[in-house]
């Protein structure tokens, strides 16, 4: 298969990237490089792999990308809400613009498979006495959720018999990539115990899901290899159901696993996203699970950060924002 991996440098992208070519398909990547190119280095000269610098919102390269692609990875966009805070038009101009940029040079160049990445922050809000499905009611709560919101809108809207668009909706993401991040929960509470010792807990009561970035890759890979009966026009949580954890039960895990750690507790109740999710729906129609767990994902980073792996973990690179 030939992928077009829109915003493969990234964290989730770089994992993915490595994974398609691994298994023999024709990679290209189109990613604007706003944190750096090191972490597809490895695979510049390699046969079935092409790196194409540029932005998403410029149609006349994609327009002059996207033909020859059986599909369609549609991972760039500027992620999270401190980064969407900072700058709403550029959230906006990228998370929108640019992904119907995209929608559409694949529809009019004959693309087939079309996989927009999401996240779950869209439902901003659930009963925390049960996880929400795929149909619970999307309640976006910052530029970066309204605009992911929107796209699944147009993206979900463009299905036909020759075009199979799936939406995945992403839990938080942890593990070690390429490309690395600790500007998020799982990777930042574990920097905090091995550096300082101590973890700073805002609003411990709210839920989170998480998944590794590996099975994130597994999740997109299933897709493409999935029957479009099975994918085409389909929504799909990709996480892991033991690990919807609260933020309090991260951080006592953390704790435990980088003894001494003290945790300090903020409360906080302006932040009101908390919610658990549910991954049934992926797991029974495509058969896909998760591997990694939480546990599984602190014990890899720990003897990384120890050994100097990252000697300089405030690097602005590893930060969205």
């Amino acid at each position: 298969m030939r992928v077009l991996v829109v915003g493969g440098a990234g964290y989730v992208g770089a994992p993915l990237v490595y994974r398609l070519w691994r298994e023999g398909h024709e990679v290209t990547v189109l990613d604007l490089l706003l944190f750096g190119g090191e972490a597809l280095l490895p695979l510049e000269g390699a046969p079935r792999y092409r790196f194409v610098y540029g932005d998403l919102r410029d149609e006349a390269l994609v327009d002059e990308v996207v033909p020859g692609h059986d599909a369609v990875v549609l991972l760039a966009a500027i992620v999270g809400e401190p980064a969407s805070n900072a700058d709403p038009e550029a959230t906006r101009s990228t998370n929108l613009d640019g992904s119907r940029l995209v929608l559409d040079a694949a529809r009019r160049h004959g693309v087939e498979r079309f996989v927009f990445v999401s996240t779950c922050s869209n439902y901003g809000i659930s009963d925390a006495d049960g996880p929400v499905a795929e149909t619970a009611p999307l309640m976006p709560i910052s530029p970066y959720s309204e605009t992911k919101v929107a796209a699944e809108e147009f993206v979900l809207a463009a299905a036909d018999e020759g075009f199979h668009p799936t939406v995945l909706r992403l839990a938080t993401a942890f593990g070690i990539s390429p490309r690395m991040r600790f500007d998020l929960l799982v990777s930042d509470f574990t920097l905090a115990a091995v550096r300082e010792g101590k973890i700073v807990i805002y609003g411990e009561q709210f839920w989170r899901p998480f998944v590794h970035v590996r099975d994130i890759a597994a999740a997109i890979d299933l897709v493409l290899a999935s029957p479009p009966s099975r994918v085409s026009g389909e929504v799909f949580n990709v996480g892991r159901e033991d690990n919807n954890l609260q933020k309090q039960t991260l951080g006592e895990l953390v704790r435990r696993l980088v003894p001494g750690t003290v945790l300090e507790f903020v409360e906080r109740r302006e932040d009101p996203r908390s919610y658990r999710v549910s991954f049934e729906k992926i797991e029974r129609v495509l058969g896909y699970r998760a591997a990694w767990t939480v546990e599984d994902g602190i014990r890899e980073l720990v003897p990384a950060l120890r050994s100097g792996v990252f000697p300089n973990p405030d690097d602005p690179r590893y930060r969205n924002a």
